[in-house]
């Protein structure tokens, strides 16, 4: 069975699956979703198919649509909120399942559906905060790295300094230090480092 890993692995996979888990399409729509030829979709349909989470269904000739080969997922969700080159996108079981009974239908659907828009709203506007945010992490990471190596210290003590200052802080450095660096004293090697940056100029 399919995983998210499997549909994420292609943005424009993740894209059809994401279209196809909220309602049956057509190739001509998932082409205009995806920006891409019908050839294109298909070959990713492909792969959608051969994890055995795609649906189709023939939609015959009716009163006002023509017939037409519809793609669907009906087992699974998929739900994308992807932003920029941040994947934000899950793969949920499909629940609910058995009759419902509801006293007006077009109520409920209509209710339903507003809430949806607001709700994915919120999600998409939280994606883009944690892509922000995520930049303004590897941007930070990136200055710490580049202040290191300008920093006239020996390898040893460029190292040491990574540890500390990098998302391991320093109890994870102390430990880290003795268990894969063979040190015996990680206190003393951490502040030896830590009295040497605070005297040094770039």
């Amino acid at each position: 069975m399919a995983s998210i890993e499997d549909i994420a692995d292609s943005r424009v996979r993740l894209t059809i699956a994401s279209a196809i888990s909220s309602r049956p399409r057509t190739l001509g729509e998932l082409a205009e979703v995806t920006g891409i030829s019908v050839q294109g979709v298909l070959k990713h349909l492909n792969k959608l198919s051969e994890s055995g989470i795609l649906r189709t269904r023939n939609l015959p000739s009716g009163e006002y649509l023509r017939p037409r080969k519809l793609y669907f997922i009906d087992s699974r969700r998929v739900a994308n909120y992807s932003e920029g080159e941040m994947i934000v996108a899950t793969l949920g079981e499909q629940t609910g399942a058995g009759e419902l009974r509801v006293d007006d239908p077009y109520a409920e659907l209509d209710g339903l559906a507003q809430d949806i828009i607001v709700m994915r709203r919120r999600a998409r506007e939280l994606s883009a905060r944690m892509k922000r945010m995520i930049e303004e992490v590897t941007e930070n990471e990136s200055r710490i790295a580049r202040l290191i190596e300008g920093l006239k210290l020996s390898s040893e003590e460029k190292q040491i300094a990574r540890l500390i200052f990098g998302d391991d802080g320093p109890e994870q450095a102390r430990r880290i230090l003795r268990k894969y660096y063979g040190c015996a004293n990680p206190e003393s090697a951490i502040q030896g480092v830590v009295e040497k940056l605070a005297g040094a100029v770039i």
